[in-house]
């Protein structure tokens, strides 16, 4: 399709959801890939960063599609893409952003931070999901991962019961570690993270790892990557609530 062809589709759906031609305009000019999605997680608009990223030759291949008609590299699996409607509907109904790190170790030679924030209408009512994604080179997980980590990471804590210190035991016991790895990894003693898990263990009821795994999958914390694990030396960003990407 030509680029002339492309920008009548977009315009097209832009009028539709009253998507603004200087705000379209801007976005097609970006090198980093953006895209918007309405309320039932369709692409509404998409550049074409955004496009290369998911490795389809033109962004008019997503416009009015979720991820699952996707024929994409990262759609993987319904699992991955269920996960990420979840992410927009969490994004849409408390109309706050989350961050997360998306990890694709066969489809991408880098992980990518990717930002979902509220879109809003001329009425301030919330109408669907901005992404902003960005490449990540120089990061390296390997220290922390033993299993195959989920594919989409949240960089925003899914809340307060553990608190910042805890996720790095909590994390580490999910990737199914023992206390004494934990040690080598935290730079601790065995006793010490033998009397901070049993700690944690006490705080969610539990006694035994299986069970501790399925209260923290509850609760999302599966899928929550420790801020200290991505300000480690050779991590090359900074993770808090006014990061910008």
């Amino acid at each position: 399709m030509s680029s002339d062809a492309f920008s009548e589709k977009n315009k097209s759906i832009s009028n539709h959801m009253s998507l603004p031609k200087m705000l379209t305009n801007t976005l097609d000019q970006m090198h980093e890939p953006y895209a918007i999605k309405d309320i039932n997680s369709r692409y509404i608009y998409a550049n074409r960063a955004i496009a290369k990223l998911v490795g389809l030759s033109s962004p008019d291949y997503m416009l009015t599609k979720q991820e699952s008609e996707l024929e994409s590299r990262l759609t993987e699996s319904q699992y991955i893409v269920d996960e990420w409607q979840h992410q927009d509907r969490i994004v849409v109904q408390n109309h706050k952003s989350i961050t997360m790190l998306e990890i694709h170790l066969q489809q991408l030679n880098h992980p990518y931070i990717i930002r979902k924030l509220p879109f809003y209408d001329d009425g301030g009512h919330c109408v669907g999901v901005v992404l902003h994604s960005k490449s990540i080179e120089n990061f390296n997980l390997n220290k922390y991962i033993k299993i195959n980590a989920p594919s989409s990471l949240l960089l925003n804590k899914p809340d307060e019961f553990f608190s910042e210190p805890e996720c790095e035991f909590v994390f580490l016991k999910l990737q199914r570690m023992s206390n004494k790895e934990i040690a080598t990894v935290l730079q601790l003693s065995y006793a010490a993270v033998d009397e901070q898990i049993g700690k944690i263990y006490e705080k969610c009821d539990v006694t035994h790892t299986d069970d501790f795994i399925e209260f923290c999958e509850r609760r999302n914390y599966h899928r929550y990557l420790p801020e200290s694990f991505i300000q480690q030396k050779g991590n090359v960003f900074k993770k808090d609530n006014n990061f910008i990407i």
